[in-house]
């Protein structure tokens, strides 16, 4: 399957919208798209409602990339997880550190009012 990723700039975020599988083959580019939009200074959501599959090497990704959120004192937010990719984040426990809404608009309005890209 293709994989995408790509950043959006939003008023109170950037959004690295992916598409495809997460997996060791575009890893790379999945991570090279989160590091792009940390690098806005402002938080993240990452739009996963196009990922048919997440495996560990995805999942480590987005760890480390909520860890560097959080060294910058933002954060980042997944946004509509299919079932199947949801089910991993949550036998990984995953979801109790990263948020996860059902959709982008939920994700923004969540964001910490002084949230500034």
């Amino acid at each position: 399957m293709d994989f995408d990723a790509h950043l959006l700039r939003q008023d109170r975020c950037a959004v690295v919208r992916v598409r495809g599988e997460i997996d060791v083959v575009s890893r790379e580019r999945f991570e090279a798209a989160m590091n792009e939009a940390l690098e806005t200074g402002g938080p993240m959501v990452v739009d996963m409602r196009e990922v048919t599959f997440c495996d560990s090497t995805g999942l480590n990704a987005l760890v480390m990339a909520n860890r560097n959120a959080m060294e910058q004192g933002t954060a980042i937010a997944l946004v509509a997880l299919q079932p199947r990719v949801r089910r991993v984040f949550r036998i990984t426990a995953v979801d109790e550190f990263i948020p996860i809404y059902d959709t982008l608009r939920e994700a923004i309005n969540a964001l910490p009012s002084n949230a500034t890209p």
